[in-house]
């Protein structure tokens, strides 16, 4: 944490300035302790996480010693304390998190300056693009139990059960395995419905010849993992067999430009520009992927239009896909950390076609 927190005092104004860290997500960053209330607070001279008397005794046997823990009965009394004692003049918050109601709060409450258009929230996601080894052990630990779930799953797959069945299951199966929770509403879709990219899983009963996509991921200790397969059962047409085929292929494209100095854009062509020669570019309308740790989607986003370059410790996703109205869709996604050796692929288990 303490490289956490010295990042965000370069970006101080001066030793009058402070900053404010209020959401959720960021005061796991910088804290290491996850509260559904509360602050951290950095000047110069200071680092505090703030946080009521149901977390303390929690937070002050978590966090290091590199912050302190107040326990507060009014927040702003404990912010103005130390604003006061170190004669601190601006506060910038995070930009991305307030409301303007709350600003309107803050501006009454806090006796310093409170400073909006710092672009805070871009910055300490620029910081989360870049991942240590204790974040990626997390992510890859998430992985490990979406995919043993997953395979789990596989043994359930028959043809009459329900699209939500296959939903309620795999939730079950991930928190049993040491899931925190799911990542994302899981996507659990057959047949038809695999040509809506982001399908809700229904009542549907499964049929044979049916494709069935699972986008799926779980949370481990505050971290994320994301996954696509798609499989078919009891048999697959040519056709069926084709676009997979054409989808598998940009993903190994787009997995190849995932290389220390390319851009994001340069991923997302690899898979689009493949795709296009196909014949299928007015079915591929999302992105190529994004990043992927405290949440599931964080900068960058890999897009034709996106030029940030990658940077080792950086995990992003592959996640082509083709989709055809009112007949079925293929997608396939794994998380790839970008290295100096080259792309590492997070996903422990084939992408070639099941057919169950």
């Amino acid at each position: 944490m303490l490289e956490r927190i010295s990042k965000l005092r370069e970006l101080l104004e001066g030793e009058h300035s402070s900053i404010l860290i209020t959401s959720d997500v960021n005061r796991l960053y910088f804290s290491g302790f996850k509260s559904s209330a509360g602050a951290v607070f950095v000047t110069k001279n200071t680092a505090v996480l703030l946080v009521d008397f149901r977390y303390y005794e929690a937070a002050v046997n978590s966090v290091g010693s590199e912050i302190d823990v107040i326990c507060y009965k009014k927040i702003f009394d404990s912010l103005n304390d130390i604003i006061l004692d170190e004669n601190i003049k601006s506060v910038i918050i995070e930009d991305d998190d307030v409301t303007v109601s709350r600003l309107s709060v803050l501006n009454k409450e806090i006796k310093a300056e409170i400073i909006t258009n710092f672009s805070l929230s871009d910055k300490i996601l620029n910081f989360r693009m870049i991942k240590s080894e204790q974040e990626i052990d997390k992510i890859v630990t998430a992985q490990k139990i979406a995919e043993k779930s997953y395979l789990q799953l596989l043994n359930s797959i028959k043809q009459g059960v329900t699209e939500r069945e296959l939903a309620v299951e795999l939730e079950y199966l991930m928190k049993k395995n040491g899931a925190e929770r799911v990542a994302f509403e899981l996507i659990t879709i057959s047949g038809r419905n695999t040509s809506l990219p982001h399908g809700v899983p229904s009542d549907k009963k499964l049929c044979n010849g049916d494709f069935i996509t699972f986008d799926i991921g779980a949370v481990y200790d505050g971290y994320h993992s994301d996954m696509t397969r798609t499989v078919a059962l009891s048999y697959a047409t040519d056709e069926m067999k084709e676009i997979y085929d054409i989808v598998l292929q940009a993903h190994l494209k787009a997995a190849e430009r995932i290389v220390v100095n390319n851009t994001c854009a340069d991923v997302d062509n690899a898979a689009r520009d493949y795709i296009t020669s196909k014949g299928y570019g007015e079915y591929f309308g999302h992105t190529t992927g994004h990043g992927v740790g405290l949440e599931i989607h964080e900068k960058p986003t890999v897009y034709k239009t996106e030029k940030i370059q990658l940077e080792s410790g950086m995990i992003i996703t592959d996640e082509p896909g083709i989709y055809l109205p009112s007949k079925f869709g293929v997608r396939i996604e794994d998380m790839y950390l970008v290295t100096d050796n080259g792309p590492k692929d997070l996903a422990f288990i084939d992408k070639e076609l099941i057919i169950l």
